[in-house]
């Protein structure tokens, strides 16, 4: 069972977030630490459990939307990271130990018993009833298969990434440019692991990658647009000429 604690901790962090935001110029490396903060997700109840709806629904209940666009952006912009990183873990896993898994100490303690009984193996039975019950509520919350919740996470990503995004921007500013830069770079580099560990997900994958490609290369135009304006501004300064005085002096006398 998750704790309140825990469950109320990811807006308090993208709130946190914000307050740097406003306080702190980013650099490249306050850009790293804030990413870090809005990728860093306390852990909660596995999204393939079907106790993952309970906590999503009291997150809702107690979680609050912020009025100011730049807390409610990285807000949105953590809960897709999240996303992305529950999409990742939930498939790896599944290549990894596709079956039940047994439960610590007690499984066993079961099948070393069952085992000397009947003279047959097995090798998670708590586990295998617990996979069991957990498969049953899953398909009672019509959220299907794990590839199923997996494609749905991708789904979640790319519209909470949109309005994330979409808030920030009205913010706007160099520090904003500088975290979604070295944010998009961290969903890049995620997305082509999930590529490594999915091949049934590949096409959504993809469309994923494209819409946050086109980002970053919108984030790329933008500064280098201004490093140009920059650039312009100091040459148009140099090239201006001094200014002189227009009072008769220096003027050729008649």
């Amino acid at each position: 069972m998750f704790s309140l604690r825990r469950t109320l901790q990811r807006p308090l962090l993208a709130a946190a977030s914000a307050i740097v935001m406003t306080l702190v110029p980013l650099t490249a490396g306050a850009s790293a630490n804030l990413v870090e903060a809005l990728w860093n997700q306390p852990d909660g109840v596995s999204v393939d459990s079907g106790w993952y709806a309970v906590q999503s629904w009291w997150n809702g209940m107690n979680g609050t939307v912020p009025d100011d666009p730049t807390q409610r952006g990285l807000d949105e912009l953590a809960q897709a990271n999240a996303d992305l990183q529950n999409a990742y873990n939930l498939l790896r896993g599944q290549r990894a130990n596709p079956g039940p898994q047994p439960v610590a100490v007690v499984d066993p303690l079961v099948s070393s018993i069952y085992n000397a009984v009947t003279g047959a193996s097995i090798s998670a039975p708590i586990g295998s009833f617990f996979d069991w019950v957990n498969q049953g509520m899953l398909k009672l919350e019509g959220r299907g298969s794990r590839a199923d919740i997996a494609r749905q996470l991708l789904q979640d990503y790319r519209t909470k990434q949109a309005v994330g995004l979409r808030d920030l921007r009205r913010t706007g500013g160099t520090d904003t440019e500088a975290l979604l830069t070295v944010n998009t770079a961290r969903e890049r580099a995620l997305l082509a692991k999930i590529s490594t560990v999915s091949h049934e997900l590949k096409g959504l994958v993809a469309e994923a990658d494209q819409s946050t490609t086109a980002v970053a290369a919108r984030l790329k135009d933008a500064g280098q647009g201004k490093a140009n304006d920059g650039k312009g501004k100091a040459g148009s300064s140099k090239g201006q000429p001094a200014n002189s005085s227009t009072n008769g002096q220096g003027q050729p006398k008649h």
